[in-house]
């Protein structure tokens, strides 16, 4: 036991310090990533084991990631975050080769918010003991249901349908609007959001010129399975609900629109808009897929799960555009969610471009790359490691049929460090020029 130990041990040093020096030799740049904006950025709700899609892109490029984002805030807030940056942050900022922003969507919920919790109180349909005054300054739709009476909402809503679709298309023209039409409302969307994210974008860029920064669009946050609704929303709630919707759709697709003519340098956007918010040929509706707004109704949580952050990250990849042989964590991630069988289609295309592979094939792995990356590099010899390491103590590696197939490259029926040390050989073989496959430079 003690020398199979000694063994990995001395094969992992081998490998992390000749990885290091190839890394080199071969001018791999480690990219750095910060991570700016809200609540979606922060990973709120995801759990301990969880990624957010700040980690996943970094892991992807081999890269390292400080995130700055601060759940609720609005554009006002990172602007002040910028202006009054603590010294971590100013040297993150400056070491950055990429920020990634996410912000706006808490401007116009918590606008959104205020809106109709004050048309609410004025017509007195708050839970009993509420008034105007306890509406929260930055109120949000769990705000929405804890202070709003839903039985009086419905009530008011079946007895006075036009006046309340009247406020609903009132609150889309002051979100959505703009000011050389609608000289009377408030177009948050224009007058506030727009001009807040330029003043960001020139804020970083003043910091460090050379930061590519990405943004992102918003995804509607209203979006749920066709049975789960028809079965939740009846009567007086799905007028209400059939009102806004529609706002909520409007809103994510002005927030598109104008973000895309936004003066931002030329900054790439990251349209998870479309990616989340897709809809098949059916009219069935996916948003949901990638929230707990139908595991948690009462709290209407909008926040994206593991399988929302890695939607957001495969399509944050897809828009850097750079693909690389890459870390393998988006991969990982994506094959623990328990529901990845059914992973919307549109997400799942974005997905698929920029993962190497998302499981083994009917024909079996590449020799030499147990890990699936579609590459034979250090990784694999660190998988193979890390498997040896097991086998040692449980006797079993952990290793699938066709995985030990493409680890065991020696040929001698066992997978341990000896594979390893001969696929970090042909790694540093072709990290100095040489062209031969594996089997090939092994047969030599």
């Amino acid at each position: 036991m003690k020398k199979i130990i000694s063994a990995v041990v001395s094969a992992v040093l081998t490998v992390s310090s000749a990885t290091a020096v190839l890394a080199s030799a071969a001018g791999e740049k480690q990219e750095k990533f910060v991570v700016l904006g809200d609540s979606i950025a922060s990973g709120f709700g995801l759990a301990d084991s969880e990624h957010n899609y700040g980690e996943l892109v970094a892991d992807y490029y081999g890269g390292s990631v400080k995130n700055f984002a601060h759940s609720g805030d609005e554009t006002t807030d990172l602007i002040k975050l910028l202006e009054e940056p603590s010294a971590e942050m100013t040297s993150s900022l400056k070491d950055a080769d990429y920020v990634l922003v996410s912000i706006g969507g808490n401007d116009l919920i918590h606008y959104a918010s205020t809106y109709l919790l004050n048309v609410c109180a004025n017509v007195n349909v708050l839970k009993s003991g509420y008034t105007k005054d306890d509406i929260p300054a930055d109120p949000t739709l769990d705000d929405i249901t804890r202070l709003i009476d839903k039985d009086a909402l419905k009530a008011y809503a079946a007895a006075n349908p036009i006046p309340m679709n009247s406020t609903v298309q009132k609150l889309r023209t002051h979100i959505v609007g703009t000011k050389e039409k609608n000289k009377l409302y408030d177009c948050v969307i224009e007058q506030q959001v727009i001009p807040n994210i330029e003043k960001i974008n020139a804020d970083i860029k003043a910091v460090n010129p050379d930061a590519k920064i990405v943004y992102q669009t918003i995804y509607d946050p209203l979006q749920f399975d066709k049975d789960y609704y028809a079965a939740t929303y009846t009567g007086n709630a799905l007028t209400v609900m059939n009102l806004l919707i529609p706002v909520f759709t409007a809103v994510c697709d002005s927030y598109s629109s104008q973000l895309s003519s936004a003066d931002l340098g030329g900054a790439p956007i990251a349209d998870v808009y479309n990616d989340i918010t897709s809809v098949d040929e059916n009219g069935q509706k996916y948003g949901w897929y990638f929230t707990k707004i139908q595991e948690e109704r009462d709290s209407m949580d909008i926040h994206p799960t593991q399988a929302g952050h890695v939607a957001i990250a495969a399509k944050i990849i897809d828009t850097i555009g750079t693909k690389t042989d890459g870390g393998d964590l988006i991969v990982k991630t994506f094959d623990s969610l328990s529901a990845k069988d059914s992973y919307p289609a549109a997400a799942y295309e974005t997905y698929k471009k920029v993962a190497d592979t998302t499981s083994p094939s009917a024909e079996g792995l590449k020799f030499g790359d147990p890990n699936n990356d579609g590459a034979v590099d250090a990784k694999d010899a660190s998988f193979i490691l890390a498997a040896y390491a097991k086998a040692s103590t449980s006797g079993d590696n952990g290793m699938t049929a066709e995985q030990k197939t493409a680890a065991n490259v020696n040929g001698d029926a066992l997978v341990d460090a000896k594979d390893a040390s001969a696929i970090l050989s042909y790694y540093s073989y072709v990290s100095t020029g040489g062209d031969k496959e594996l089997s090939e430079f092994l047969a030599k």
